[in-house]
């Protein structure tokens, strides 16, 4: 709690936000990583925060549950690995379903060795928008911080999942790895159906063309966002909200339209901008990740060149 009455209050700074945040994970949940023994069949999705990942959750998840939809919230069915402790999930427990599946925002060198991954890469702009937008209303007041002091503060020097230029570098050197499939969030969206096969290819499932199809609906836009209490980390927050002293009744909502996204600053894309060429720009040699995307192998078979 954050005020002498020991009243919950929802930060209007951010400043703030960064001070409890430092809370945001207990030592035991981080501990679990460090012991945990994947299996060969494991699957980890392990991508930036706001790249997509509850999105492949559910592709993955409908894929080898044959599309069931009996879940409170999809961090309950696919666990996030260094938070499960903190959600009262046993990350070391079978799961019960054909292999077992893992969300993670790690770097692949944090990662437990042996299993199978799976990463979104996007755009650092978009990712930013959302990442926003996640924040906004829940760890701190509504409009109280604005969207590049959150930038400055927050997502360029890196949450608790490190910092998104890291996470391109890491993950773009295993492109080619045979027990890694690396997509774009772009490509994604221009072809979510061919998303989903390739996922099922890759993670070597066959589902009848009836049970495909569902998979393809059950992992569409529309349908998370009719059932988006599904979506919405709701069990994370009730558990975890009252430790970082946040008030009930905030919003964490990850499936949204477009048209939500909130725009930075041009002094903000600018920073952005010289980040990119400091890191992605000098270790992997693309100037944008315009130009990193489009040396990535194009699995889905879209047309980048409108981007």
């Amino acid at each position: 709690m954050n005020s002498s009455a020991g009243v919950l209050t929802r930060p209007n700074n951010i400043e703030e936000v960064c001070s409890r945040l430092a809370s945001f994970r207990s030592a035991e949940a981080a501990c679990a990583i460090k012991d945990f023994a994947a299996r060969a069949d494991d699957v980890f999705i392990s991508t930036y925060s706001k790249s997509g990942t509850t999105w492949m959750q559910q592709i993955v998840h409908q894929l080898r549950s044959e599309c069931s939809t009996d879940f409170d919230e999809i961090s309950c069915v696919v666990p996030w690995l260094e938070s499960a402790i903190d959600m009262n999930i046993d990350p070391h427990a079978d799961q019960p379903y054909s292999f077992r599946a893992f969300k993670c925002h790690l770097l692949y060198q944090d990662l437990p060795k042996g299993g199978r991954y799976i990463t979104v890469l996007r755009d650092p702009e978009k990712v930013l928008s959302s990442f926003y937008r996640f924040f906004d209303g829940w760890w701190f007041e509504r409009g109280s911080v604005s969207i590049d002091e959150f930038a400055a503060t927050l997502y360029m020097r890196g949450s608790a999942a490190g910092r998104h230029w890291d996470h391109l570098i890491d993950w773009w050197k295993r492109k080619d790895s045979a027990d890694t499939l690396v997509l774009s969030y772009e490509d994604m969206l221009k072809a979510p159906d061919k998303a989903v096969e390739v996922v099922a290819d890759f993670l070597d499932i066959s589902l009848g063309k009836n049970l495909l199809e569902t998979a393809k609906v059950n992992s569409s836009i529309e349908y998370m966002l009719n059932n988006s209490r599904q979506f919405d980390e709701h069990v994370l927050r009730e558990i975890r909200d009252p430790i970082w002293g946040l008030p009930p009744g905030g919003t964490s909502g990850k499936v949204a339209k477009k048209t939500n996204a909130v725009k930075p600053s041009a002094k903000t894309i600018a920073a952005l901008d010289e980040i990119w060429s400091e890191t992605v720009g000098e270790a992997l040699g693309f100037a944008d990740y315009h130009a990193l995307r489009s040396s990535l192998p194009n699995v889905l078979g879209v047309d980048r060149s409108d981007d």
